[in-house]
Parts: C-alpha cells; structure tokens; sequence
C-alpha cells in the first residue's frame, strides 16, 4: 500500500467522531499496521507530519527552565539522568505535557548529558528547538525520529542511523551512546512510541527512561535490550548511534 493511503487511514482515524466506528477502524489499524507498515513507510509519514508543523510556543521556554530546576534533586539521585518522565508534568512539550510525550527530547538530555558530563545542560532549550522543528502536530505525536537526528547534526555530533535491526548491533558498538525508538507492544502499535536513551560503559549497554527498568541493569548490546524490555513485547522502528567527539561545547 502506498504511503498516501497509509496517510489517509490515520487521518479518518484522527478526525472520526463515532466511537463504534473509530474502534473497529482501530482494530482495523493495528492488524493493518503489523502486516503492511514497515518503519521506512512510517518514518516517511512521520516527516511528511513534521513538515506540517506551524505551531509556535514562545511560553514554553521560560516556563520549563523555571519547572526544570525544581526537578535536580531526583536528577542527581538518578546520577545526572532524568529517569521520571512520569514526574514531569510541570513541563510543556508543545500543547501538552512532558510526562505525557517527551521521551525523545528526554533520551536526548539523557546522551547529552552522557557524553558531556555537564550539569548545566539548558533541557528547556532542548525543548524549544524541537518545538521549532521535531514536533509532530503540536506533540500531540510526539517527535519525529529523524529530527533527533538533526538535532545532534546541527550541535555538532556525528551521528549513525538505520531503521533496520540488523545494523543496531553494529552501530551500537561503533558510536558512544545511542538512542533507540521502539513500539511498546508490537501487537498493538496503539500503546504507543517510546524512544530509549542507549549509554555505553566498559562494553555493557545501559537504558533511561524507561518505565520502571533500572537503568542499573546490564546488557550485552542494542539487540539484547530490544528483547529484554518490555516482556519482549517491544519492536524496533529506529536507532540513532551518536559519536562522542563534538563542536558542541555550549548549552
């Protein structure tokens, strides 16, 4: 199926107003979804949303930096990471909350702040450049992919992308941190997108922010945390690979 009728099923689902009608088209969907999208053709959809984001949100930004600051005991508790996105609902992405669809400039903070080792990362300016160009339909679906790998393009970062498993392995061991963008149940695509924050150290792999999974624990590369999280119910859509060495020096 092409993408323009891929697009065209996710705008009846977006705009129907009947509720028995919108859960068969629902059910429709996510049968649809297992069999015929594959990541390309969602991530090509994904951008075609991005594009059409001509929202502004010029409050956001003082108002983060100051909810921000309220959030640094938990943050060193959690060694520098955030690991709560549930806690942030003091914080705007877009029209909504952060607690509700900020996991990727959340994974991005994240790898900034492992590669870095700063403490004075500017989160709210994170925020705000993804707000300008990353936001999907004012965040009511969250980030697109690619803008993550923009962002860190522009700051400075070399970066390694694929959508395809088979190089995850690979581009986790050739880059320093990575961020990973999953479907929470790949049997229903409708319990969402989440993207992971990757770190590396001594050869083991270590996750943030991703529901009650310690980021204590340690696995042995991207591909063992894909069958591990989320009672293995999890599928991959896309990863990030993000180089250490960087231009970027200031926040």
């Amino acid at each position: 199926m092409s993408p323009l009728k891929i697009i065209f099923l996710f705008t009846l689902l977006i705009f129907s107003s009947d509720c028995s009608e919108r859960s068969n088209f629902l059910s429709f969907l996510t049968r649809f979804s297992q069999n015929q999208i594959n990541n390309d053709y969602l991530i090509f959809i994904i951008e075609l949303m991005r594009k059409r984001n001509n929202h502004r949100f010029p409050n956001n930004l003082a108002k983060n930096r100051a909810a921000f600051k309220r959030h640094s005991v938990a943050i060193k508790r959690n060694k520098g990471f955030i690991e709560d996105q549930q806690n942030y609902n003091d914080m705007s992405y877009g029209i909504k909350h952060l607690s509700e669809n900020g996991c990727g400039a959340i994974a991005i903070y994240n790898v900034l702040y492992h590669l870095t080792q700063k403490e004075d990362i500017d989160f709210a300016s994170i925020i705000k450049d993804l707000e300008y160009d990353g936001i999907i339909f004012g965040g009511i679906f969250s980030t697109s992919m690619k803008a993550i790998d923009d962002y860190f393009r522009k700051k400075g970062f070399r970066t390694k992308s694929s959508s395809q498993i088979r190089d995850y392995d690979r581009i986790g061991r050739e880059t320093d941190a990575s961020i990973l963008t999953i479907f929470n149940n790949a049997l229903n695509i409708f319990q969402g997108i989440h993207f992971i924050a990757i770190t590396k150290k001594s050869g083991k792999y270590y996750i943030h922010n991703n529901g009650g999974y310690s980021s204590d624990v340690a696995y042995s590369s991207i591909t063992d945390v894909l069958t591990r999280i989320n009672s293995g119910r999890a599928k991959n859509i896309y990863l990030t690979g993000v180089y250490k060495n960087s231009r970027y020096t200031l926040f």
